[in-house]
């Protein structure tokens, strides 16, 4: 018996050491604000570095000249297309997307974001 009693003791014990652990490796993983109906981009992976916010209804619009081909992250809140424009190539975002380390991927390439559907 004070073995089953121990095993519950240490189990208790190490769920309050790893709990909060845990915690806080969810809270940072999750993306950071962005207002509905828009897309915020990053130049810097993990939602770091210059800062963009691009709204759906401002209509189709060039990335910003830092941002060029240089879309590191990005938070997503509504329906877009994502261009790049030679060679013509597009990805489809949906509201609730992003990505924290999008450089390497078709954020090595963007020149411009429009929205609804691509």
């Amino acid at each position: 018996m004070k073995l089953r009693s121990w095993s519950c003791a240490a189990v208790l014990s190490l769920t309050a050491l790893l709990l909060p652990t845990s915690n806080a490796v969810a809270a940072s993983a999750a993306p950071p604000f962005c207002p509905v109906g828009s897309i915020c981009f990053y130049s810097g992976t993990d939602f770091s570095g210059q800062s963009w916010e691009w709204a759906s209804n401002s209509g189709y619009r060039d990335m910003p000249p830092g941002l060029h081909d240089n879309v590191s992250s990005f938070v997503a809140s509504t329906d877009a297309c994502f261009i790049n424009w030679d060679p013509k190539e597009t990805r489809q975002v949906r509201s609730g997307d992003w990505r924290r380390d999008y450089g390497g991927d078709f954020g090595g390439r963007i020149d411009g974001v429009n929205g609804g559907n691509c």
